[in-house]
C-alpha cells in the first residue's frame, strides 16, 4: 500500500526548513519503504501497511527542532478525492484534516463557506475557489481556525502529481 504523509509549513519562505534529502533519509530510518518526495513543501510518499503518526511527528521535531503537523493519506483515498465533480472544477484546493469534523463542524462550515466545497469521509475539505488562494479568505488557516485542528492545504496540481508518483 502506498501513502503520501502531508507535512504542515515548512519550507515557506526562509522559515522552517526542511532539507528533502534529509527528509527522505529520516522516513527510511523509520523503515518505511521506497521513500520519495515530491516538490519542497513536504510530500513524502512511502509503501507499507501502517504507520505511526505521533512517530512520525516525533522524530520531525528531534531532527529539525520545531512542530511539524502530519496528516497521512493513501492512494485509495486520493483517488477518491480525484474522482469527485468538484475536482476537477477552476481553482480547487484540498484541505487535509488532522481528524475528523463533527457534525457540527460540518454544519458551521456550511453556515460559513459560500464557495463550493464537500468534505469527503470528515477528513478531507475540496474546495471551488471563486478568487485565487491568495486573494480568498478560504486558505489552510481560515479552516484550521474554525475546525480548531490543524490541516494542511495541496493544490489540484500537486495532488494530481502525487497521484501518479504513487
Amino acid at each position: 500500500m502506498t501513502s503520501v504523509a502531508l507535512l504542515r509549513g515548512i519550507n515557506l519562505g526562509k522559515k522552517n526548513k526542511v532539507d528533502m534529502i534529509s527528509l527522505r533519509s529520516l522516513f527510511e530510518q523509520m523503515t518505511y519503504k521506497n521513500v520519495r518526495t515530491y516538490i519542497q513543501t513536504g510530500n513524502v510518499l512511502f509503501d507499507g501497511t501502517s504507520y505511526d503518526i505521533q512517530h512520525i511527528e516525533t522524530n520531525l521535531r528531534v531532527t529539525y527542532g520545531f512542530d511539524i503537523p502530519v496528516v497521512v493519506r493513501t492512494m485509495q483515498e486520493l483517488l477518491e478525492i480525484q474522482r469527485h465533480p468538484i475536482f476537477s472544477k477552476e481553482q480547487v484546493y484540498v484541505m487535509f484534516l488532522g481528524k475528523d469534523i463533527s457534525d457540527e463542524q460540518q454544519a458551521l462550515l456550511d453556515e460559513l463557506v459560500d464557495d463550493e466545497f464537500v468534505v469527503i469521509n470528515k477528513k478531507n475539505i475540496i474546495i471551488a475557489l471563486s478568487k485565487s488562494y491568495h486573494q480568498t479568505k478560504y486558505t489552510n488557516t481560515f479552516f484550521e481556525k474554525k475546525l480548531a485542528m490543524h490541516s494542511t492545504a495541496r493544490n489540484q496540481n500537486t495532488v494530481n502529481k502525487i497521484l501518479t508518483k504513487m
